[in-house]
C-alpha cells in the first residue's frame, strides 16, 4: 500500500549502475490444453545486482549450486515505461551482463514507494 501522502524519497539513480534485459513471457494454451510459453517484448530497466548467498557450494563443497541474488530494480525501463507485475513476474526472463537469472518468485516494493523494487533471483553455478 503506497503512503498517503506520497513520500518524498528520492529514486537512487546513482545506485543502479547495471542494466537488466527483462522479457516478457507470453503464456497461451493450445486447444488440446498444453501451455506454450513464448518471449515477448523486452524492456531494459536499471538495476543493480548483489550476491546474497552461495548455501551449496559453500556447504557441501561443490563446484555447481544454485547461487541467490538480490536484484534492485528501478521503477521505469529506459525507455520511460513503468515497470508492473505484468512485466516483472516469476516467469519473466532476466539477464544482467550477458548472464541469464531466474526470478524466486514476485518482486517487493521496498518502502512502499515505487521507487525501488527487489526481486530474489538465481542461476545455476
Amino acid at each position: 500500500m503506497p503512503f498517503s501522502p506520497p513520500s518524498s524519497m528520492p529514486v537512487p539513480r546513482w545506485f543502479f549502475r547495471q542494466v537488466a534485459t527483462v522479457t516478457v513471457t507470453t503464456v497461451t494454451q493450445e486447444t488440446a490444453g498444453s501451455w506454450d510459453r513464448g518471449a515477448g517484448t523486452s524492456y531494459s530497466v536499471p538495476c543493480f545486482l548483489n550476491p546474497a548467498s552461495s548455501a551449496d557450494s559453500a556447504i557441501y563443497k561443490r563446484e555447481t549450486g544454485r547461487t541467490l541474488y538480490d536484484l534492485y530494480l528501478d521503477c521505469k525501463a529506459t525507455d520511460g515505461t513503468a515497470v508492473t507485475s505484468a512485466i516483472l513476474n516469476h516467469i519473466s526472463r532476466i539477464s544482467v551482463d550477458g548472464t541469464a537469472y531466474v526470478a524466486e518468485g514476485e518482486y517487493i516494493d521496498l518502502a512502499s514507494n515505487s521507487v525501488v523494487f527487489k526481486l530474489q533471483v538465481s542461476r545455476e553455478v
